[in-house]
């Protein structure tokens, strides 16, 4: 690979004009790609071990994985010091770094809540927790098609239950369900690939989103005179990274040696909440995550400020809820830390926001249309046709396994608006953790009613893995969209890095499949998310069926319309302090867990501007950008300290 940044220069042209400077970009080198695909495989074989049988701190959770954090960490302060000193011109270049920090983040999330841990349990599950009580048999299971799930009863009770000695694991009776599913997750991933590149030049290029999770691994990649680069010669980098690094070994060995001291970073609210109507606050919960201080400090001030105030905001209208007499509820489809008509608001709202930001790029789609030659990650043609014929086919898929044809389509359409929203709020908010509280089970059973739903259509949705539709803090999209933007920053051509990181995905779901079902049949499916979707199933399908729920639907209708007043007021008004980014997260599980976080990077980047300018500003970066390095390196050491004792610590760094 080439230097970091070269340039050509363009002949003059006959009418004289000026000569032109354009940057070019590094070809991928076959070393930084290997690497990154061992890296990424090793990663998918161990984390479900890791994840889910000893439950240790999670490898590949959220959008900043310590996986592929840490494996940089190793290779900037390690490795390539090493070589530096040893063989100069064999050490790794800045963009062969982020090279393989994009490669691993690629399938990050498959072996764990991006798939795995969600998508194995509905193919057993419906079997066999069946019994003659819960009548399951005769009540849904002539909706589910064969080729959908498992069938053999002994390979079902088996993945639950575990192995007896001498058995070995029944994949016969797996091939068909996971090809066919496998095939539905692939066009998924393609779609998402088709999507970030539809909307990476209005987001990077003319939005200029902030990219808060791919500042940091392009500043510790790049490089100056000397073994570090220039981020790592900051003494202020070193202060933030230890104070991180010693409350979380004192915590840690903690757990190890309980007469060592322990710093509580973690308070539960609910103890003080225990009257009405306090009780509509619960659950609240105080937790510190210092590296979520340290991107907040990364985000523009609008952005962090309506973060923590919106959920604020969704506590505040629990509170008056129960004080005006309402009942707060959390129908099927509602992720636990929100209430329904929280739910909806965000529904209204992602559907507003997704409809605005597709009005705003439409110039840029326009151009698209006309099918030039283009350094996008894709041709044009590819993105535009291959994302008009993968929702077709997802439609499709999704109609053979239940859905309407309609209502597959609106299905999918949902999804995709899901996965649009979600994505900006990454890489606007830097948010690693995101977790919405609608998804489209909520959103079409408040609009629609069972009553309009046909009962095949409703087994199909709820059966539908909650990896691909509710629980979505580890998909695919936002890690994309992430590697685009970071090989702009290294220089490095997008459509190969892009070709790279697709490998790396399919690559990572074979791997994941194969590990995460030898552990679940070696230890007994140590995780079964998603099994609980069937309780509701059945509790929609015996119920009286219900028609629209026209109170959650005009909340839909008011969190549609709060959107577009905020983007007006953000538009109309310089002055005005809200970001519609919080909203759309009001009452999500990630402004649940890292509210007060977000809220300390707030306050700290307010006050140094406030009171020393843009120069201590800048000379306070490096002490937060320390934070990030110093407990995601903790994370990465207490997790190797777990899978080689085979004893999880106990001490959960991160979220989970």
């Amino acid at each position: 690979m080439g230097t970091w940044y070269t340039y050509r220069r363009k002949h003059k042209n006959r009418k004289g004009k000026k000569l032109i400077q354009q940057q070019t970009r590094d070809s991928l080198t076959w070393r930084a790609v290997l690497i990154g695909l061992a890296c990424a495989t090793t990663e998918c074989l161990l984390a479900p071990y890791n994840d889910y049988v000893i439950r240790n701190i999670f490898l590949a959770g959220g959008h900043f994985p310590v996986a592929p954090f840490f494996v940089l960490t190793i290779f900037v302060l390690g490795i390539n010091v090493f070589l530096k000193r040893v063989h100069p011109s064999s050490a790794f270049s800045p963009g062969e770094l982020v090279t393989i920090w994009c490669i691993m983040l690629a399938p990050a999330g498959i072996p764990s809540s991006g798939m795995m841990r969600y998508a194995l349990s509905p193919m057993v599950a419906y079997q066999y927790l069946a019994t003659p009580e819960n009548d399951w048999e005769s009540l849904f299971h002539h909706y589910i098609p064969q080729w959908r799930v498992v069938r053999d009863h002994t390979a079902a009770q088996s993945f639950f239950e575990g192995l007896f000695d001498g058995e070995s694991v029944p994949w016969g009776p797996w091939i068909v369900p996971i090809l066919t599913w496998s095939a539905y997750v692939l066009v998924v991933y393609f779609v998402m690939i088709c999507l970030s590149v539809l909307l990476r030049k209005q987001w990077v290029e003319y939005e200029r989103c902030a990219f808060p999770l791919v500042k940091l691994p392009v500043e510790m990649a790049a490089q100056g005179s000397g073994s570090l680069g220039p981020l790592f010669k900051n003494s202020a980098l070193w202060f933030g990274f230890a104070f991180p690094v010693f409350l979380h070994t004192m915590n840690g060995l903690h757990t190890f040696f309980p007469s060592m001291p322990h710093v509580p970073r973690d308070f539960w609210l609910n103890a003080y909440l225990s009257e009405k109507p306090w009780t509509a606050l619960r659950p609240f919960q105080i937790v510190i995550f210092w590296s979520m201080v340290g991107f907040s400090y990364l985000l523009t001030l609008e952005v962090s400020f309506s973060i923590w105030f919106f959920f604020v905001f969704y506590k505040l209208q629990c509170l008056l809820g129960v004080v005006l007499g309402f009942q707060l509820t959390s129908g099927p489809g509602v992720q636990w830390t929100g209430k329904s008509f929280s739910a909806a608001q965000e529904a209204g709202a992602c559907l507003t926001f997704v409809a605005i930001a597709l009005w705003k790029a439409r110039h840029h789609i326009k151009t698209m249309f006309e099918f030039r030659p283009s350094d996008e990650a894709l041709p044009h043609g590819v993105t535009i046709f291959g994302l008009l014929g993968g929702i077709c086919v997802l439609a499709f898929f999704n109609h053979l396994m239940g859905m309407s044809l309609l209502f597959a389509f609106g299905f999918v359409l949902f999804l995709l608006a899901m996965y649009v929203l979600l994505t900006w709020q990454v890489i606007n908010g830097g948010i690693p953790f995101i977790n919405p509280s609608f998804s489209p089970q909520s959103f079409f059973l408040t609009t629609l009613g069972t009553s309009k739903i046909h009962p095949s259509t409703l087994t199909s949705i709820m059966m539908h893995p909650v990896c691909l539709t509710l629980d979505l803090r580890e998909f695919m999209m936002p890690n994309i969209m992430n590697g685009l933007k970071a090989a702009d920053d290294a220089r490095v051509k997008r459509r190969q890095l892009l070709i790279a990181m697709a490998v790396a995905m399919v690559i990572g779901l074979g791997v994941s499949y194969y590990s995460a079902i030898k552990i679940s049949y070696a230890h007994g499916a140590p995780y079964t998310g998603g099994s609980w979707f069937m309780r509701q199933l059945e509790g929609l399908l015996v119920s009286p069926k219900t028609s629209t729920n026209w109170t959650n639907t005009g909340f839909m209708l008011f969190g549609s319309g709060f959107t577009i007043w905020l983007m007006w007021m953000r538009q109309t008004f310089l002055w005005w302090p809200l970001h519609p980014l919080g909203y759309t997260m009001l009452s999500s599980w990630a402004t649940f867990k890292l509210w007060f976080s977000i809220f300390l990077g707030w306050g700290l980047k307010f006050s140094i501007v406030k009171y020393g300018g843009l120069k201590a500003y800048r000379s306070a970066r490096p002490v937060f950008l320390g934070l990030v390095i110093g407990e995601m390196t903790c994370a990465g050491l207490w997790a190797i300290i777990g899978m080689i004792t085979g004893i999880s610590t106990g001490y959960r760094i991160l979220p989970d």
